[in-house]
């Protein structure tokens, strides 16, 4: 799954294109309080996780040709 954000996006902003983009039924499940964004030397990253703190998704973001960021989601299959 992917999506375009601007550079100065704000977190609140890019977390909110997360919950959409992953859709109602993963969506229910997610938690803020567990999840967390990480500064890294290439941009910005989040794990996205539910109440008990069990990784669902890991989401990082690339520059792309139009000088905007390019964000990736990676769901983490439920065994």
């Amino acid at each position: 799954m992917h999506f375009e954000a601007d550079k100065n996006e704000t977190t609140e902003s890019i977390w909110e294109k997360i919950v959409l983009t992953v859709g109602p039924n993963l969506s229910k499940e997610i938690s803020p309080n567990t999840s967390s964004f990480i500064n890294t030397k290439d941009g910005l990253e989040c794990n996205v996780r539910n109440t008990r703190g069990d990784l669902l998704a890991n989401c990082y973001s690339e520059n792309d040709r139009m000088g905007k960021r390019r964000w990736t989601i990676e769901v983490i299959p439920i065994t």
